[in-house]
């Protein structure tokens, strides 16, 4: 009888799952226009002004999109119409001296502004694209890439 009690008691303990780290949220949405979704794992979901960013969340915007995030640390990233961009990794824990940043262009424009990762860290952040890895050595910068 004690022990299904505690079986009982533990399934409804952790009955709500945790937050898992692939869903911890790295950001926000500050603006968005025209056609802007985010892919979650096997969902789609539209993007607005105020929509939280979640780790692993790949940001597409169709020929009349645009959007504009800040992330947790303080980076911003826009991104401009037909442009992918996901969330890879995204590490912001100052007391622990714990830093990451990898966001992965497949294709489209992306303007980036560097946030607190970057001052305390700048060799962990990097951005990935199809033709080459963009290391950050400044605070800013702005890429297109053509999608062929």
């Amino acid at each position: 009888m004690k022990i299904s009690a505690f079986v009982l008691l533990f399934n409804v303990v952790f009955a709500v799952s945790p937050v898992r780290a692939a869903d911890a949220v790295v950001g926000s949405v500050k603006s968005a226009t025209g056609r802007t979704v985010a892919r979650r794992g096997t969902d789609t979901i539209t993007i607005t002004g105020g929509t939280h960013l979640l780790l692993n969340d790949t940001l597409q915007t169709g020929a009349d999109g645009r959007l504009g995030a800040i992330l947790q640390d303080g980076t911003r990233v826009s991104l401009g119409p037909n442009s992918e961009l996901k969330i890879d990794r995204f590490v912001y824990d100052p007391s622990g001296a714990k830093f990451g940043l990898l966001l992965q262009l497949v294709h489209g424009a992306l303007a980036y502004v560097s946030g607190r990762i970057a001052q305390f860290a700048p060799q962990s952040v990097s951005v990935e694209t199809p033709v080459g890895v963009l290391g950050l050595r400044g605070t800013h910068f702005a890429v297109s890439l053509d999608g062929n």
